[in-house]
């Protein structure tokens, strides 16, 4: 789903335009928080349909993953790792406050979340992920500098979580991202 003022920006169809289009049942959208957002399977056909171009964002069979991690080094190989791959955009936030917003912008098929962070730990992000119902859209991969074993039992009450160690190699990760894209579909 994404944010009715983002889909103009990015397809420069007037939000009034979109309103409409939605009303007609031409688009799928809902209201959530006080603002609209539509979805994205449906802007590829509304657009495949008028001849329009197709930006990446709206394509369905794109993978949309959102990585949170304070650290610059952490954030800029993992984008540099999703980049390989044609199929996955990668947004990128520093904290929470930034992945916030990114969530409320486009939402990610997939998070890949550092667990400590100053401010706000990935255990209350989570929390408020699932308060917000957006644990039940999302898989969140916490990827922890922690063992993680020890690390199961934190978010053993989370639904479609699953705890990797950053020591790990990219090539687990990569495994269970396509684990969890393959149980979305």
């Amino acid at each position: 789903m994404f944010k009715l003022s983002y889909v103009e920006l990015v397809t420069g169809i007037k939000a009034a335009r979109l309103s409409e289009l939605i009303k007609k049942g031409v688009l799928t959208g809902e209201e959530r928080d006080g603002a609209m957002f539509v979805d994205g399977g449906s802007v590829e056909k509304f657009l495949m349909a008028e001849g329009r171009f197709i930006p990446d964002v709206f394509r369905t069979n794109i993978i949309r993953v959102l990585v949170v991690d304070d650290e610059p080094n952490m954030l800029n190989a993992l984008k540099r790792l999703f980049n390989r791959f044609p199929q996955i955009v990668v947004t990128t936030a520093s904290n929470a406050f930034e992945m916030g917003h990114s969530m409320r912008t486009v939402m990610p098929d997939i998070i890949i979340l550092d667990y400590s962070m100053p401010g706000m730990d990935g255990l209350e992000i989570l929390e408020n992920l699932k308060a917000d119902g957006y644990l039940d859209k999302v898989h969140v991969i916490v990827y922890t500098g922690k063992l993680p074993e020890e690390m199961e039992s934190v978010f053993e009450e989370f639904e479609n979580v699953k705890v990797l160690a950053k020591s790990a190699d990219f090539k687990e990760l990569l495994l269970t991202l396509e684990k969890m894209v393959n149980e979305k579909n």
